[in-house]
């Protein structure tokens, strides 16, 4: 995939102790490439093979000054199946982002890295893990970790149960510290569709701050990865 865009946008400071010197009108400039390599046996209920996907943004902005940044990111995930059947499958993930070049607070909110929720650390509220300003609502961050740790496992014809554990940074500078993060575990239900299962996962936050909920509850068609 190759593409671009141009944006322009105003930003409104929530706060004064952080304050970007580009100002608070942006204008944005901003390249895609991404490519993606798919070695799975099945798009929604993988059980062997890996996939690949990586992604790089170079990105111009143009305010009371101007800073070039580069955002790239990159994510991986295996399947190992057990027996002859693959009624049982251990699968795997790891995602990793950095943006070369840039700091907060002069990136954007809307362009940073954020984790949580479905599809990223379960247990935590979307886009909740990482730093948060003085009302709770999440910065975002210009570095990314995440991984999870999944098995799976057939039940009769149709059925079958998942235990998992996420964990996933955010951090404000170029590489995530152990300080940033945060760990989710849970379990779930899957039910075959004849084209894909739907899933059903509950998950608890192991690292709870002020504003978590106890758990969440996840409902989708397909497996989380």
């Amino acid at each position: 995939t190759l593409g671009g865009s141009i944006d322009y946008g105003k930003v409104e400071e929530k706060q004064t102790i952080l304050v970007s010197s580009l100002g608070d009108n942006l204008v944005t400039l901003a390249g895609l490439a991404a490519g993606a390599l798919d070695r799975s046996d099945d798009p929604l209920d993988p059980k062997r093979g890996w996939r690949l996907d990586v992604r790089a943004e170079p990105t111009y902005l143009i305010g009371d000054e101007h800073m070039a940044y580069l955002k790239v990111q990159s994510q991986g995930t295996a399947y190992i199946p057990f027996g002859a059947k693959a009624r049982t499958v251990l699968a795997g993930r790891l995602k990793a982002g950095a943006m070369v070049g840039g700091s907060i607070p002069e990136v954007p909110a809307s362009r940073r890295f954020y984790a949580g929720g479905g599809g990223s650390v379960r247990g935590y509220a979307y886009q909740a893990i990482g730093p948060r300003d003085i009302d709770n609502t999440p910065e975002g961050g210009i570095s990314l970790l995440e991984t999870s740790l999944e098995l799976r496992q057939k039940v009769g014809e149709r059925w079958g149960v998942v235990a998992f554990v996420d964990a996933g940074a955010v951090g404000t500078s170029e590489f995530p510290t152990g300080d940033d993060f945060s760990v989710g575990v849970g379990v779930g239900v899957r039910y075959d569709l004849g084209f894909g299962p739907i899933r059903a996962d509950i998950a608890v936050p192991l690292d709870q701050r002020e504003g978590d909920p106890s758990f969440q509850i996840y409902l989708s068609i397909g497996q989380s990865f």
